[in-house]
């Protein structure tokens, strides 16, 4: 029950911050980006600066903002224990950066962003990361930093305890947050990700 509690309180307040926010934003799409105009796609009128951060990657070097490339990102909150959304948005993932133009490829980084940084050590991450596409980035090891980089991008994340001393989960959002590479929050796509709904978005972006 205090789950349960935790996780609709933690909803709420996600949903407050986007409505908030899209009403700020506007939400008329810029016209020259007809793909974005479909359901489960969303890029706002204007966008919004996100706080710099201080995280370890899978390979427990420091990063922070200035460490990443100028690139677009697809920022994805998840953990390693995750028993479904976590491995399934990997994988897709993996798809759509195989079949994405390499001249398209080489202006998007994928940022996976660990809500459980008790358990997710680097030393966890690398591998996970590295059996998905060692080309992705994983940030974790600070819980104030997620704190902000989660609200900022209206990502939400709960514990849920499990009786009979099984291990606990989260509970967190399944958006891709799209962030710019001067890293401002620009919109955001919902599951699934499909390569050629994926491929089509990405690619209208950064031409």
């Amino acid at each position: 029950m205090k789950g349960a509690i935790v996780l609709a309180s933690a909803l709420f307040a996600a949903l407050l911050a986007a409505l908030a926010f899209g009403i700020a934003c506007s939400s008329h799409q810029p016209e020259r980006y007809p793909a974005w105009q479909q359901d489960g796609a969303v890029l706002f009128g204007s966008s919004r600066q996100v706080s710099d951060f201080e995280f370890v990657d899978q390979y427990a070097v420091p990063r922070n903002q200035a460490s990443f490339e100028k690139r677009w990102k697809l920022v994805f909150f998840g953990y390693t224990f995750c028993p479904d959304i976590c491995p399934t948005t990997l994988a897709e993932l993996n798809r759509v950066w195989k079949q994405l133009p390499e001249g398209v490829r080489a202006q998007w980084q994928v940022v996976f962003v660990s809500i459980d940084p008790a358990r997710d050590t680097p030393a966890a991450l690398e591998p996970y990361m590295t059996y998905f596409n060692p080309e992705f980035v994983a940030l974790t090891g600070n819980p104030d930093s997620l704190r902000s980089v989660a609200g900022e991008l209206n990502g939400f994340y709960a514990r849920v305890e499990r009786g009979d001393g099984m291990a606990y989960l989260m509970d967190h959002s399944a958006n891709l947050a799209v962030v710019s590479p001067d890293w401002h929050y620009r919109g955001y796509i919902e599951p699934p990700f499909w390569p050629g709904k994926m491929t089509t978005l990405l690619t209208e972006l950064v031409q």
